[in-house]
């Protein structure tokens, strides 16, 4: 490998899953350092899902640009979208706005879709008073927890999401799709085969059926890739899930999770998977400058609630589509 301007060492103790870079610094600025170690840098994130470069020369948003351009290339466009986001610049998007009080759970970006980008970066601009850590678990540790049973079973029926859009619940239906079309929308759920209906009210409903598991691309492993966990209202708690059915009724519930079939998926395994990221979360707290670059599909991330102001970009990149063939050769 080559060497690298700074010291490595592991970023959670006795796991060679992440690691963090902390820089020796330089007048070049942010990209520059990129720029002049990426050969390394790129190295080590194909060994560690999660490596974090600490100290390389980012002093605010203005820097963050020229790095994501180096690590990412070409941004993944954000549509169909699960999650409260603000575009700062093309292809960099503030992390995730919900309520500082509101842990989010572990999941991989996107991974409710049939297409999903390979690579994350964050860049925490302004860490949290207190808390606001990102999370991070091992998918491969997640995958072996949960057996060959469940696996088996996700990925032959798939896991279907049910998405009903009402004014002023979760996200509306202009928001996910990113227009205010109807015809656009339409032709967006006919082109990814998800399912769509327009109600009396004008409420849009969807549902697409997309895989349990999938392989990576590179190492053609099979992991366990769907955010069942995440959609299904299980997830909400018992009090708010019970407001929710009170007002909309199971059926118009604004999210849900179910086998491709349409049956429901047993608690038990909701149970297990939860337990699984729960088992293996790790987490670090940020720095300001802290860029932190991510397999999406070998590792997936959180947040913490926190108190005080947060800011924290991300861009998302290197969608698994692009190495189709690379992943038709590694399966």
């Amino acid at each position: 490998m080559a060497e690298i301007d700074g010291s490595v060492r592991r970023l959670f103790d006795g796991e060679d899953f992440a690691v963090i870079v902390e820089a020796n610094g330089g007048s070049g600025g942010a990209a520059s350092w990129v720029s002049n170690n990426l050969s390394a840098v790129e190295a080590l994130a194909r060994e560690h899902p999660v490596v974090v470069l600490r100290g390389i020369g980012i002093s605010g948003e203005k820097d963050f640009p020229g790095v994501r351009d180096l690590l990412v290339g070409r941004p993944a466009n954000y549509v169909y979208r699960s999650t409260p986001r603000t575009e700062v610049l093309e292809g960099i998007m503030t992390a995730t706005e919900y309520p500082a009080t509101e842990e989010i759970l572990m999941h991989c970006e996107n991974a409710y879709q049939r297409d999903w980008p390979l690579r994350l970066v964050f860049c925490c601009i302004k860490p949290a008073e207190t808390g606001g850590q990102t999370p991070v678990a091992d998918v491969r540790a997640v995958t072996r927890a949960l057996g060959d049973d469940v696996l088996d079973e996700v990925e032959r029926r798939g896991v279907r999401y049910v998405r009903n859009y009402h004014e002023g619940f979760d996200l509306d239906w202009k928001t996910v799709f990113q227009t205010e079309d109807r015809g656009e929308v339409e032709a967006f759920c006919q082109a990814n085969d998800i399912d769509f209906e327009w109600t009396p009210e004008g409420h849009l409903r969807t549902a697409q059926t997309c895989q349990g598991t999938a392989r990576h691309p590179v190492t053609g492993e099979r992991l366990w890739f769907n955010q069942a966990q995440l959609f299904h209202p299980s997830a909400l708690g018992e009090d708010v899930l019970e407001d929710l059915i009170d007002i909309f009724g199971e059926d118009g519930l604004p999210r849900d999770a179910r086998y491709g079939d349409g049956a429901p998926i047993e608690p038990e395994i909701l149970r297990r998977v939860r337990d699984a990221f729960q088992t293996q979360a790790r987490q670090f707290d940020w720095q300001a400058g802290d860029v932190m670059i991510v397999d999406n599909m070998l590792a997936s991330h959180a947040r913490r609630p926190f108190t005080g102001s947060r800011r924290v970009l991300v861009s998302m990149g290197r969608m698994n589509s692009e190495l189709g063939d690379v992943a038709g050769a590694a399966e």
